[in-house]
């Protein structure tokens, strides 16, 4: 299963519960030039909180309904028969 943290609203102080939806769905089948990873460990950091926010920074704000970003360590565990 794919588990995803989608961003639904950007918190004026503390995130809280209903900043998120959390959700599962079927992993697809990687194609050709994709491979798919099984994640192990996920990084929490303080950059977080400013990827969330709409202001100007280093790298883009993650927007509403997409998945939260975050750095991650994982193993290869499929690719697409050639």
């Amino acid at each position: 299963m794919n588990k995803q943290l989608l961003l639904m609203k950007r918190p004026v102080e503390f995130p809280s519960e209903d900043t998120w939806a959390f959700t599962k769905e079927q992993t697809p089948e990687p194609r050709e030039g994709q491979l798919l990873i099984r994640q192990h460990l996920i990084s929490l950091d303080p950059a977080m909180r400013g990827w969330i926010n709409a202001s100007r920074s280093y790298i883009e704000a993650v927007e509403l309904g997409d998945v939260m970003r975050a750095g991650t360590v994982g193993q290869g565990s499929e690719s697409p028969k050639i």
